[in-house]
């Protein structure tokens, strides 16, 4: 009977241990991509990058400002 104990606890032991490898190399992986797409980002995404995606957007907004300003008048 304490064999077969100690055989069910290597077992385990061995399970939860490949268990915990993978989840310790599938989160180093994320861990790494995330840095390397924060070095990216870090690159392509600046101030003046969003200044002028954002550009058009606000003439946009003021052309629908005006408009609405000069219907509200009557």
């Amino acid at each position: 009977m304490d064999k077969v104990n100690e055989l069910i606890v290597a077992g385990a032991s061995a399970v939860l241990g490949v268990c915990l490898w993978i989840c310790k190399r599938m989160f180093k992986s994320i861990d790494i991509a995330h840095e390397r797409i924060d070095k990216l980002e870090s690159k392509l995404v600046d101030r003046e990058y969003l200044e002028n995606q954002l550009a058009p957007i606000r003439q946009d907004l003021n052309i629908i400002l005006k408009h609405l300003l000069e219907q509200k008048k009557p």
